[in-house]
């Protein structure tokens, strides 16, 4: 689960760099979702030579996160500027993230993020057009993507619905009917 801190500035506009910032947060429930965490930033600011703690990342918003194997978890967070998603892996099951860096594509828009029974990474984004890209080795190889529609949205949900086949349902470019691909 995760979480967008919007800025404290009054006036903001998303198309002047630098004027929105948004940063993007775990939380962890150990019991079923009956209690959850403070929110943890998915960017590890870490702390400069002085030890003094560096900014996080400022560009993060809608983060689509899968657990790759037990306790280390992949976070693909789409961007408000940069063309490239963001990319964060946590080793504790979310508690802690390393550092946000720029991932293996470009994109924009995400869907959920799944593991397949073979273990593959699914995901879809956009421009251009609607692309699914897939990860293998746990993430750490991504393809060049495969685009399955002319639209721009990706708002979506995947599923896998028997072993290695996805059901991937999706807003048309419009938001007037819903789409859907296995």
């Amino acid at each position: 689960v995760y979480g967008v801190l919007d800025p404290p500035e009054a006036e903001t506009n998303i198309n002047c760099w630098g004027s929105a910032h948004h940063q993007a947060w775990s939380i962890i429930s150990d019991d079923n979702g009956a209690t959850w965490s403070e929110p943890i930033p998915i960017d590890n600011r870490g702390c400069d030579d002085k030890g003094e703690p560096i900014d996080g990342n400022m560009d993060l918003t809608e983060a689509s996160v899968v657990e790759v194997e037990d306790n280390k978890v992949l976070a693909l967070t789409r961007p408000v500027y940069s063309p490239w998603m963001w990319e964060s892996w946590s080793e504790d099951g979310g508690r802690t993230w390393g550092p946000c860096v720029r991932g293996a594509f470009a994109s924009y828009a995400w869907s959920n993020m799944i593991k397949i029974a073979d273990g593959t990474l699914v995901v879809a984004g956009r421009f251009p057009g609607l692309t699914v890209h897939c990860g293998r080795d746990l993430g750490m190889f991504w393809d060049h993507g495969t685009m399955i529609d002319s639209g721009t949205w990706a708002m979506g949900s995947m599923l896998e619905i028997e072993d290695n086949l996805v059901l991937y349902v999706y807003w048309d470019t419009y938001g007037g009917k819903m789409r859907g691909q296995r």
